[in-house]
């Protein structure tokens, strides 16, 4: 696709809201990591790996990440369960970019709906013997491996830009959030706002009662034993 790539206005999704440390948790990567795929590094040998996702530059300020650039994260993250090659990755975000015409192609809704058929373009176009983007679903039907179209459904997107605009980490069914617009970007409760670590620390450490908890935040008593069940497995 050419022309200038569709961009998002929404401040939440493109502010710097996350901490490395919080990418890296909600991720379920390793903080190192998540410099490098943002920033690239250098080796003391002096090899240099590039980023995974292009126009990102350091600055003299603590580095920070946006919820869009966490949801490309936690997609990268899923493909690297699959043994990809962070420079395939690389290459093929670079490709899926070019072809949705979007600056953050892997937190897209297309990607759900056509990414099997562009990644499998990409691999066409750019043949290698390792881990593959895409799956067979059908004679001649290319999907996203299960892994990876699982986390995609997990996300929510805007009708409006189609882009991603919340995230069940645990899944739909699951009331826990990562929504932009509440709380900071942080873990909460869906609907509510409230925080899971404030739920998490009246529980574990202050031993206050579910029933105790719900009441005091408005909460659905089921909604609270979820979100500790979940919290403690």
């Amino acid at each position: 696709m050419s022309g200038k790539e569709r961009t998002v206005g929404d401040r939440f999704r493109t502010g710097k809201a996350y901490t490395i440390r919080q990418a890296a948790a909600l991720a379920k990567v390793s903080q190192g990591t998540v410099r490098n795929w943002l920033y690239g590094s250098t080796s003391v040998d002096g090899y240099q790996m590039e980023p995974v996702f292009g126009g990102k530059e350091k600055t003299g300020e603590v580095a920070r990440v946006s919820f869009l650039e966490l949801s490309e994260l936690i997609i990268v993250a899923r493909y690297r369960k699959l043994k990809l090659k962070l420079e395939r990755i690389r290459s093929a975000h670079k490709f899926a970019r070019s072809e949705f015409g979007v600056l953050y192609p892997f937190a897209y809704f297309d990607l759900t709906t056509i990414g099997g058929h562009v990644l499998r373009k990409f691999e066409q176009e750019h043949p290698d013997t390792g881990p593959h983007f895409v799956v067979l679903s059908a004679p001649d039907q290319y999907v996203l491996p299960g892994l990876v179209q699982g986390e995609t459904e997990r996300f929510e997107y805007s009708p409006d830009d189609k882009f991603a605009v919340r995230w069940f980490p645990y899944g739909k069914e699951v009331p826990i959030v990562v929504d932009p617009h509440f709380a900071g970007g942080r873990t909460t409760v869906a609907g509510r706002g409230v925080t899971i670590d404030i739920i998490k620390a009246r529980f574990f450490k202050a031993h206050e009662s579910i029933a105790a908890i719900a009441r005091d935040f408005r909460l659905k008593h089921k909604d609270v034993e979820e979100v500790i069940r979940v919290r403690a497995a």
